[in-house]
């Protein structure tokens, strides 16, 4: 007979305890035992009456017994409780990007199962989604350890492959992390894949390293689809192009449309129908339903000293600078270069952006984007706060104040929101999947 810790994760949420983390210091136990918890591992019983004690409940809310020990704790859990939802894995999670837009969707699904390495967002991940089977390293977890599921998703990062022969396919992705999304694909047999990664992954290598992933999925059963989509096509006030890439198993397949947003694309999608490449178009007549927005409609009212640029130079230059404020244009809009002489960076780090337009893509650093704005009856050169650029992600006023609840630092937001996958891209992505999740349903 095997345990779960499943009641404790109920109880924790019911007592409106956020993460994992503030569990282990309300409770006072250690980093250990916590994962063993989380793992479903033996712990002493006088760590669960310490349990039960801290948080006012019965052993019952804590631990119950599973009495088929063949079946995956994780599997029992979600299936008794969600019966005809989309198990769903999710690897490379971060902040839980692909979670928040699944949240937003019209798919009725679960995560079954999690994975991210990096401690801070693995922190940030759980004060929202403290229930989802968060794990770490992926590339030390066993596939068959992964419960089964029907969707994986996933923003697996860029790398190269060493390609030894003409064939590019499975064998020619080892040593890479895409390797460790093909092993679980290979191994679990999930219907649909969402996958998201830089834009430069379609021109990267002489666009060698895209080919092998698409031929690696083909060789796997999948039928696929891939195109490149601006964030700001799903309304958030920032221009961010990503790949996405979307596949079915066994779906019948078709000759690639023209891809009307990437010239890249259109091309490389030209020559795979050549080679009878076993694609389908499902991007061709995704559409967005959702307002535009720009700077100005997500900008923080008061900010803290600390974002504003306040030295002499600084006041100076905008005291002396002619700036054509309200410029109304959607698009990024570029009001200025600041000199050199006034903040000493690269040309990207001295551009000011219009609250009119749209921002530059977020990245993982403190002063990506910079805006001027009007305060005390002057101009001021500030750069974005951290909740601003999680919100030209387009992350919920929710989501961000369980992420700021953990006192995460400054610079690990700014880092976590650049790393981050924009929450309305994926629901839109997922709302028009739902139609193929019935055809699928219903066919096989």
């Amino acid at each position: 007979m095997s345990f779960s810790y499943t009641p404790l994760w109920k109880t924790m949420k019911n007592k409106n305890i956020c993460s994992k983390t503030e569990l282990r210091e309300r409770v006072g136990i250690t980093t250990t035992t916590l994962s063993k918890l989380s793992k479903n591992e033996y712990v002493r019983m006088d760590i669960l009456d310490k349990l039960c004690s801290s948080l006012d409940c019965e052993i019952s809310d804590v631990i119950t017994h599973i009495s088929d020990d063949n079946i995956q704790v994780s599997e029992v859990f979600y299936q008794e409780n969600d019966v005809g939802k989309l198990k769903i894995v999710s690897l490379f999670s971060g902040i839980g990007g692909f979670e928040a837009g699944l949240e937003e969707s019209n798919v009725s699904g679960k995560i079954v199962f999690s994975s991210e390495i990096d401690r801070f967002a693995k922190i940030s991940y759980e004060a929202n989604f403290p229930n989802h089977n968060l794990h770490g390293d992926i590339t030390k977890i066993d596939a068959k350890d992964v419960p089964n599921h029907d969707l994986l998703i996933g923003g697996f990062p860029c790398q190269a492959f060493s390609i030894a022969g003409s064939r590019e396919g499975f064998e020619d992705i080892r040593g890479t992390l895409f390797f460790d999304v093909a092993r679980i694909i290979r191994e679990k047999k999930p219907e649909f894949l969402l996958l998201e990664n830089v834009k430069n992954l379609v021109s990267h290598d002489n666009s060698k390293t895209i080919r092998v992933i698409l031929n690696t999925l083909n060789e796997l059963g999948y039928t696929v689809d891939f195109t490149i989509i601006n964030s700001s096509e799903a309304g958030v006030p920032q221009s961010r192009d990503r790949t996405y890439i979307v596949a079915i198993m066994d779906y019948p397949s078709e000759d690639f449309y023209y891809d009307y947003r990437s010239k890249k694309i259109d091309i490389l999608k030209s020559e795979l129908n050549i080679f009878g490449f076993k694609g389908f178009n499902f991007f061709s007549d995704l559409v967005f339903d959702c307002v535009k927005t720009v700077i100005e409609d997500v900008i923080e009212d008061d900010v803290e000293e600390k974002y504003f640029f306040n030295k002499e130079i600084v006041t100076d230059f905008l005291d002396n600078t002619s700036i054509d404020f309200y410029e109304p244009q959607q698009k990024i809009v570029k009001l200025f270069d600041v000199p050199r002489e006034v903040i000493n960076d690269n040309e990207r780090q001295r551009r000011v952006y219009s609250l009119k337009g749209l921002s530059p893509t977020v990245l993982a650093r403190s002063d990506s984007t910079k805006i001027i704005v009007k305060k005390d009856g002057k101009l001021k050169l500030r750069k974005f706060t951290p909740v601003e650029n999680l919100r030209v992600q387009g992350f919920s006023e929710g989501f961000i104040k369980k992420l700021k609840s953990t006192n995460v630092s400054d610079t690990q937001l700014y880092k976590q929101s650049g790393n981050a996958v924009s929450p309305p891209v994926i629901t839109g992505i997922l709302n028009h999947f739902n139609k193929y999740f019935e055809q699928v349903k219903v066919t096989k």
